[in-house]
Order: structure tokens, then C-alpha cells, then sequence
């Protein structure tokens, strides 16, 4: 029980007044005796002018007493806290993102959340309904309009995962709940750290529950590595999202043995930076930092450092210097050439065939680079037309990166004809001169005229654009293919001659990924760690590792919001889901009733 005012407690001086006046009061009779022998009883009892006899059974006093403790009780305004009572709804939201992992005093961010939503849940009444919904890059609904058993075992169940979380989403959702009808109290549990709102929500009974009060956390902002003078290097970036200056060990593990330790300390809101020596043909690196802080998830990063294995290139070709010169600029290529009328006889495989004026009667199993097609491909119309309108690039296409058109001039080419899930990169009018998508379940560039026939040799972004073409037939010369973020959708492409695509997480789990082909893999269900790649060709299987790594600043961020802003609407800080109950009036209540014995007991002469 508690006061909302205190300071009324000083009319407790009234009680020992109240017994002072009983003490003073004289209370004499006239009283006729027979004898003087009977005096001396009735002088006994007269005689009592010690004070304390005169409070003896005395109910007057003690029921004057207690109706003056009730009134000052009353004044003081006492209340008792507690948790909200049924309403017609509620709609929980518990935020499931990264941060919620964090740890305080007492278990985690989200066990903290479950704990302070179940102690919602059981105050209600039979009959209170309640909707539940994880807030994370959209909304999970895990229960809708359910009791109170329903709500607790769903919410038992709920996990964090390697997510941000979305709160605007989130209560787009529930706008369109209440606007079916929905009478409910909308609570979100949450450290804050989610994407809001920027405009106006239509939720008007929102509350903040703020979960979490630790803010000390730092991370491994980026893990990367590149060759340098003496040999290949790994960069690591420490980030400090703490308030104060933090000393940072960092352990590197090369294929899960120690190989060095650094210290970097690393200021407030900015990056550290380390570099590590590392061997040529190291498999893997993992860094570490040896810290504690709020969140373990940032604390460990994976490294795959791309292995410089050649692919094998067969060029057919009539005689094509500037095609053969571009391709063997890239050191990761091997090229071989042949002409058409060899083709038959090449007995080896490929991992890319770049057909010149040329097309087999076969396709082949690897990717393709096709210039001017002959119309028995399929690839391109029969006809070669003259290019007079100005070129034109598909804006905004990587392929394309730093490739200028400006000074490029086709003179004649053949309409290339899209394959399946195929995308133009160059026309010029409504015909298409390079195009790029899958020709019997194997990539294909198509240029559709004969390089000859245009001053593209001739100019920087020829290198620049078979680079780039090269590097999305076989991205496997791409050292990102072999790091994937958690979160961005992971398109793995495989060695043509695979028939089978297996993945294995740390824990060993099989996870099957093809067939079927093309391999567009959802990464949001993964864990950080190094995994295993297997691919299985004529039972033959190829292991390599893949670094799955997780990082977000969002999350790494995990101070506890206090101003929460829905709009222009300031939250500031959380708002109790406990209420307070004032039980004053009864108190008065219990007085009346009192003054009303006191008046009988008064009456009967008492």
C-alpha cells in the first residue's frame, strides 16, 4: 500500500488528544448510601483519578479512536498497485529482432518481454481475448482474437531471430485489425530499435513497454581480406556502439586454429581498424572479440577467402584476336581456343564456351558467351539490320558499371532473341543487341553482332564489360559468392555438369538445395557460422566452405529507446501496463459507519 499523501499522516497527532481529553473529562455523580460502612466501596471507586483506570472498557474511546485512524487513512489517499483488469482486447506486439537477444539482468531482452506479457496475460479475466504478433521485417501473426491459454503457449514459443525489426509494418496490420471492429489496447514490448513509422498511425491506444537498460555493446563491422605486396591481408572493423572508449582484443583463428591476437581500442560511435597477414592458402578465418558484452551475435565473424582456382575457357573462333587478348587479361581464366571445325573433337569440359560466329548442334554443359549467332541457335533473328538509332543501356544494371556507351558504334546486328528469364542490356530502337538470362538451365550472354562490325574492341569498356559478364557466368572467380549476409537472398550458382546441391550448417544438419535448379536460396532462416557446401556430380562430391555472417547496425545498437516516436507523437518513455487503485471512498464508507455504531453505542448509554 502506498500514500499519494503523505504529509496528511501528521493528523495522527489528533489520536493522543482524543485520549487526553478522555483523561481530563471529570466524571462525577451524586450518590445516596445507608451506611458510612458503604462509603468506603463507593470511595474506592471514585477515588480512581489515576488516569489510566478511566480508560478501562472503555468502547466509546476505542471506537472514536479507530473512526479518527479510518479518517486520517481516508486524507492520506492510499492506493495499491496493479496490473490493468479485462478489457474487451488486446493486441500484444513483441519485438523479435537481433537486439532482443541481448542480455540483462535477469535473462535476455526477450525472456524479460514474455515475462512482463505473461504477467499481463494472467491478471485478465476469462474472456479477455488477445492477438499476438512478432514484429520483425513483416509481421507475424501467432495468435488472432485467442484466450488466454492459446496466447500463453504461442508466446512461450516465440524466439528472436537474425532480423530487423519493422514497426511500421507492423502497425499497418494492426490498423487494418481495428479497423474491422477491434476494440483492443495495443502494447508493444520492445528496446525500441525498429524501423517507425514516419507519418501518422491510425492506433490510438498504444503503449511502450521499453524492455532492456544495457547500451555496452561492440561489433565486427566488416571482415573482408584483399592480396597486398607481401601476400593476402584480412581487414576487420571493430565497431564501438558503447558511451565510452572500449580496449578491444581480437583473436583470428585460420581454419579454427590460432594464428594471431590484437588489441585496438576503439572510441565511442567509431570504427577500429586491424589488419592480419594471413597464409596464401588458408581455407577460412574466423575473428573474435574476447570482450562481454550485451550481445554475442556481433561478437564473431566468418572469412572465406576466394581461392584462386582457374576456370577452364574454350574460345571457337574463326580468328578473333580481341576477344582472345580480353579474355586471357583475367588471371583467373584458361583459355583455349579451337575453330569451329575442331569443335567436334574436344573432349574435355568447360567451365565457359565462347562461341564466335559459331553455334554446335549440341549445346554444351557450361555457361555461354555467344557473339552473332547464327539464326540456327535460336538465340537471334536471320537477319543482320543496320544500328542508326543511338545505343541504349539498361539503366541501373550492374553489368553495366562503370561501361560507357558513349563513344560505341554498332554497325550491323542481328535482333537477339530473349531466353528464358532473360533481360536486354543494350538495344538501340526496338532491337536487341546484348541480352543476358539461361539457355538449357546454364547462363548466356548474347551479343547479337560480330565484334567486327563496331569499334567496342576499341574503346575501355570492352575490358571492362567482358569482366563484368565473365564474373556473372562464373561466379565462381567471384570471392563474394563465398560469403553470404543473413537477411539478402543468396542466388548460388553451381558448376553446370552438378546434379546435386547440398548445404551443411555448423551443427551438421543436411539442407538440400537443388535440384531443382536455378539455386535462389532464402538466407533469413540461417545462422551465423561456416557452413559446408557439397556438390555432387556422377557421385563425385566437391566441399567448400561458406562464411554466413550477420551484422547490422540497426541491431548492433542496442541501446533502449526512451522517445519513441509514432508520428509527431512522443511516447517518451514506456508506459505501465499497471494501474492504480485508490480505495479511499471506502475507507470514508467504513467511517460512516462507524460514526453510526458510535451514535447507538452512545444512545444505549454505553
Amino acid at each position: 500500500m502506498q500514500f499519494l499523501a503523505p504529509f496528511s499522516l501528521v493528523f495522527l497527532l489528533t489520536i493522543p488528544v482524543i485520549i487526553l481529553f478522555y483523561l481530563l473529562k471529570q466524571k462525577k455523580q451524586q450518590q445516596t448510601v445507608s451506611s458510612t460502612l458503604l462509603w468506603q466501596k463507593a470511595l474506592a471507586d471514585t477515588i480512581a483519578q489515576t488516569p489510566w483506570q478511566k480508560l478501562r472498557r472503555n468502547l466509546l474511546l476505542f471506537i472514536q479512536l479507530l473512526l479518527a485512524l479510518l479518517l486520517i487513512l481516508a486524507v492520506t489517499r492510499p492506493f495499491f498497485v496493479r496490473d490493468q483488469q479485462a478489457g474487451a482486447s488486446f493486441i500484444l506486439l513483441v519485438d523479435t529482432s537481433t537486439s532482443m537477444m541481448s542480455k540483462e539482468e535477469g535473462g535476455t531482452r526477450m525472456e524479460l518481454a514474455k515475462a512482463e506479457a505473461e504477467k499481463l496475460i494472467k491478471a485478465q479475466s476469462n474472456g479477455t481475448k488477445f492477438t499476438l504478433i512478432g514484429v520483425g521485417p513483416v509481421p507475424e501473426v501467432l495468435v488472432n482474437q485467442g484466450d488466454q491459454q492459446e496466447v500463453l503457449s504461442k508466446l512461450q514459443g516465440m524466439r528472436p531471430g537474425y532480423q530487423e525489426g519493422n514497426l511500421d509494418n507492423t502497425l499497418s496490420l494492426v490498423s487494418a485489425l481495428l479497423e474491422k471492429g477491434t476494440m483492443a489496447s495495443v502494447i508493444f514490448y520492445s528496446d525500441g530499435g525498429v524501423i517507425l513509422p514516419e507519418g501518422p498511425v491510425g492506433v490510438k491506444e498504444f503503449q511502450y513497454k521499453r524492455i532492456g537498460s544495457r547500451e555496452d555493446n561492440l561489433a565486427i563491422g566488416a571482415f573482408s581480406w584483399r592480396d597486398g605486396p607481401q601476400g593476402p591481408v584480412a581487414l576487420t572493423r571493430i565497431d564501438n556502439y558503447s558511451a565510452e572508449a572500449q580496449e578491444v582484443t581480437v583473436n583470428l583463428l585460420a581454419e579454427g586454429k590460432p594464428l594471431d591476437v590484437q588489441v585496438v581500442k576503439v572510441e565511442p560511435g567509431k570504427p577500429g581498424y586491424l589488419f592480419w597477414p594471413f597464409p596464401k592458402q588458408t581455407s577460412y578465418l574466423e575473428a573474435r572479440l574476447m570482450e562481454k558484452d550485451a550481445l554475442d551475435v556481433d561478437n564473431t565473424a566468418w572469412l572465406v577467402p576466394h581461392k584462386n582456382d582457374l576456370s577452364k575457357v574454350l574460345l571457337v573462333t574463326e580468328g578473333n584476336s580481341f576477344l582472345e587478348q580480353v579474355l586471357k587479361l583475367n588471371p583467373l581464366l584458361e583459355v583455349h581456343k579451337v575453330k569451329p571445325a575442331g569443335y567436334d573433337e574436344v573432349k574435355d569440359k568447360y567451365d565457359l564456351y565462347v562461341f564466335d560466329g559459331f553455334w554446335p548442334g549440341k549445346p554444351p554443359a557450361g555457361q555461354l558467351l555467344v557473339f552473332n549467332p547464327p539464326a540456327s541457335s535460336g538465340l537471334s533473328g536471320e537477319k543482320e539490320g543496320s544500328i542508326t538509332e543511338k545505343l541504349q543501356p539498361t539503366p541501373e544494371q550492374p553489368l553495366l558499371d562503370h561501361v560507357s556507351w558513349a563513344d560505341v558504334h554498332v554497325a550491323k546486328s542481328k535482333d537477339v532473341i530473349l531466353p528464358s528469364g532473360g533481360q536486354a542490356l543494350l538495344k538501340s530502337g526496338v532491337q536487341t543487341l546484348l541480352a543476358i538470362g539461361k539457355v538449357d538451365r546454364v547462363r548466356a550472354a548474347i551479343f547479337g553482332f560480330d565484334l567486327h562490325q563496331s569499334d567496342l574492341p576499341l574503346r575501355t569498356a570492352f575490358p571492362i564489360l567482358i569482366e563484368n559478364l565473365t564474373t556473372w557466368l562464373l561466379p565462381g572467380v567471384n570471392p563474394t559468392e563465398t560469403q553470404v549476409k543473413i537477411g539478402t537472398p543468396w542466388e548460388l550458382t553451381v558448376r553446370p555438369q552438378v546434379d546435386e546441391v547440398n548445404l551443411y550448417p555448423p551443427d551438421g544438419q543436411k539442407i538440400s538445395l537443388a535440384p531443382p535448379f536455378p539455386i535462389l536460396k532464402d538466407t533469413d532462416k540461417l545462422s551465423p557460422g561456416l557452413y559446408t557446401l557439397e556438390q555432387v556430380s556422377k557421385g563425385e562430391k566437391e566441399l567448400s566452405p561458406i562464411a554466413v555472417n550477420y551484422s547490422s547496425p540497426q541491431e548492433s545498437q542496442v541501446k533502449p529507446v526512451v522517445h519513441l516516436m509514432l508520428g509527431k507523437k512522443d511516447l517518451n518513455v514506456e508506459v505501465s501496463t499497471q494501474v492504480v487503485w485508490e480505495f479511499w471512498p471506502w475507507v470514508v464508507l467504513t467511517a460512516l459507519l462507524l460514526l453510526a455504531l458510535e451514535w447507538w453505542v452512545y444512545l444505549c448509554g454505553h
